[in-house]
């Protein structure tokens, strides 16, 4: 699941003295799981602070959800110590541990309205490896600090990567990792620690599960696990969003997963993929995997375009979710990644799927909250001359309800805590010009929706922006406001080394131009033919340290003084270097597709982004041969070629099995 910047919260980390009691049997929480019973279908998403360009807190959520998951646990360092984190500034005011108070309020909030709050455990940042009893120790009793202190409702394993890829050689009946004996045995004891009520979830990619019926190692890794713990599972959500590459054709035929069909990102997909885990299948190296119970499944998808791959219309979603729940009565639901993007986009999926969820459960008044402002043309700074006119215009966009407006004085561009201007109720708002100097403003969009049976109003709020009213009549075109600077890169020979700038104005057109320098303090570079875009690939073909840096130019024609205005990025660094043979890899290094380290001796190959996973434990990584021969448990792409037993083969499309062992290869 993609991730913002976070900040971590206190949560209470056991010391190792805890260790010595760890057999002990925990006393049964009275808090941990709200009284009020699961519904039969519920509608769930995950809630990361500002993700998705929410600004709303947790309380402020949509009436639409009935099980919110809070993200994430994660682990910093070692991989067993659980810290809980997110952002919890980007919605809630004041110092830390007031954030904190409040996020803990609207927990209680929830949980009195009939909410279910479950806590989230690793996503793509949060790496979990549970070598032993002792790491298994130190992680359960982390979490149960967490429990407790925010009084969640259940814990949903969020493993992805390298914390599911350790378990692939475990088979169904027959768990030998430590990494899934510790689970087990996690989630067992909490679900006798907090009770029967007490929500066990999960939400693998689906590489990890459905995907055994096609391939073998990785794919398919996590069903061992979820067969040891059907018992005491409520239900598995996995992601069809994420996965080894991303939204690739189930197109194989295969007797294991019955008739072939067309995509994973589809009704039929999501279909079919919900009936394998109901009706159960046969595994190409784990075994029989034996069929859930309806009320056990539910599938997890994208809000909306942004939040994660194959990324469909929400009717998709909601045919799909009536088909399942028409053929199998007690189906539980639909996932979604994430609230904060479901409302940076006008909650347009709880408004679709609520009703349908409210209805299966009997509801005769689906719960629906009117819909939040999509703000389409944001307000842009204004340069004027005394008594000229500077106009500032906001435009939005919702599907149902009025929309009405308010603007407000601010002091700075940071500070929401403005005040509302007299008469300023319209898309736009003519800021007063007859004194020089320099005003901000913002305006405020407030759909209200009285049909909604929820929450009726919603709003959303524009960027600050400026007024600079000058006594001068000759007014110069505006200086870019360079946003996002270029960063230094340190990549390996042939490995891309792309600088980025990002910069905005007013008023004008802005254009770029990069230039190679001989030092960071030295600013008289020379121009790169063609490099005229806001990103650059500087070449990295030989090794060595090359430095740049990028003018932005604003052109106005309509300036009445200088027309251009010109704004310098940081001089950055590009080093470029070649594979030593000792270890390459940094836990602390984030790496991207095509990237290639060595560990341990070895070379891997990054398969898409990672930071943290350990090379030798798979999941994005894949370890490179020096020759053409093939590699047993290697993945390959369709038209790589091995030799394997004095014969030369082809792969037809992305398989790890044998070659001949099955028609992903072809005889050269």
């Amino acid at each position: 699941m993609n991730t913002l910047t976070r900040k971590r919260i206190p949560a209470i980390i056991f010391a190792a003295v805890i260790l010595l009691f760890s057999t002990v049997v925990s006393e049964v929480s009275v808090n941990a799981a709200s009284n009020t019973p699961l519904k039969p279908h519920l509608n769930i998403g995950y809630w990361l602070g500002g993700n998705g360009g929410s600004n709303k807190t947790l309380a402020q959520a949509s009436q639409g959800w009935d099980v919110i998951n809070v993200s994430f646990i994660e682990t910093r360092g070692n991989y067993y110590t659980p810290n809980l984190t997110m952002d919890l500034s980007a919605v809630y005011t004041g110092s830390e541990a007031q954030q904190t108070e409040a996020f803990k309020a609207d927990i209680q909030t929830l949980k009195a309205q009939g909410k279910k709050i479950v806590i989230s455990c690793g996503g793509q940042n949060g790496v979990v490896h549970l070598d032993n009893a002792e790491q298994r120790d130190i992680f359960l009793n982390g979490v149960k600090a967490i429990i407790d202190e925010y009084d969640f409702d259940g814990f949903d394993v969020d493993f992805e990567g390298s914390s599911i890829a350790c378990m692939n050689t475990d088979k169904i009946g027959n768990l030998v990792t430590q990494q899934s004996i510790n689970l087990e045995y996690i989630l067992r004891d909490l679900k006798t620690t907090y009770g029967p009520n007490f929500i066990i979830s999960a939400a693998p990619e689906y590489c990890y599960v459905q995907s055994g019926a096609i391939g073998a190692g990785n794919s398919g890794a996590f069903l061992p696990v979820l067969d040891a713990c059907r018992d005491i599972l409520t239900y598995i959500h996995p992601q069809y969003y994420n996965g080894f590459n991303g939204d690739f054709a189930w197109l194989q035929e295969s007797a294991n997963a019955g008739a072939p069909f067309s995509q994973v990102y589809s009704e039929e997909g999501y279909i079919r993929l919900s009936e394998m885990l109901i009706t159960g299948f046969v595994t190409m190296d784990k075994g029989t995997f034996a069929g859930l119970r309806p009320d056990q499944v539910a599938f997890g998808v994208p809000a909306r375009t942004g939040a994660g791959n194959g990324a469909q219309n929400v009717s998709v979603y909601a045919s799909a979710l009536n088909a399942l729940i028409e053929k199998y009565p007690s189906y539980r639901g639909i996932m979604t990644w994430s609230i904060g993007w479901d409302e940076s986009g006008g909650d347009n999926f709880v408004n679709a799927i609520a009703p349908i969820i409210a209805a299966a459960n009997g509801q005769t008044t689906p719960i629906t909250d009117a819909q939040t402002p999509v703000i389409n043309q944001q307000p842009s700074d204004k340069s004027a001359a005394i008594n000229d006119t500077a106009t500032l215009t906001v435009g939005a966009t919702v599907s149902k309800g009025t929309l009405s407006y308010q603007w407000y004085s601010v002091p700075d561009k940071v500070n929401t805590g403005g005040t509302a201007i007299s008469g300023a109720t319209s898309v736009t708002y003519e800021a007063p010009t007859d004194t020089a100097g320099i005003n901000y403003y913002y305006c405020v969009v407030t759909n209200t929706d009285n049909s909604a049976t929820g929450n009726k109003t919603a709003t959303s709020t524009s960027k600050a922006v400026s007024v600079e009213v000058s006594d001068n009549p000759l007014i110069d075109a505006a200086v870019p406001n360079i946003t996002a600077q270029p960063s230094d890169k340190t990549v390996n020979v042939g490995t891309a080394a792309t600088l980025s700038v990002a910069a905005d104005v007013s008023q004008g057109t802005l254009s770029y131009q990069w230039y190679t320098v001989s030092s960071k303090v030295n600013t008289d570079g020379t121009a790169i033919n063609g490099a005229v875009n806001a990103s650059y690939d500087a070449p990295t073909d030989t090794a060595g340290t090359n430095y740049y840096y990028c003018v932005i130019t604003n052109t106005d024609d309509s300036a009445t003084g200088n027309k251009t205005a010109t704004a310098t990025s940081n001089a950055v660094s590009v080093t470029v270097n070649v594979p030593s043979e000792g270890d390459t890899w940094n836990a602390d290094t984030e790496y991207t597709a095509g990237q290639t380290v060595v560990f341990e001796g070895q070379t891997y190959l990054c398969k898409w982004w990672t930071k943290g996973d350990i090379p030798s434990k798979g999941g994005p990584w894949e370890l490179q041969s020096d020759s053409n021969e093939y590699v047993p448990g290697k993945a390959y792409l369709g038209g790589d070629t091995v030799v394997y037993e004095g014969q030369t083969w082809r792969a037809n499309w992305w398989t790890d099995t044998v070659p001949g062992s099955d028609s992903s290869w072809s005889l050269v």
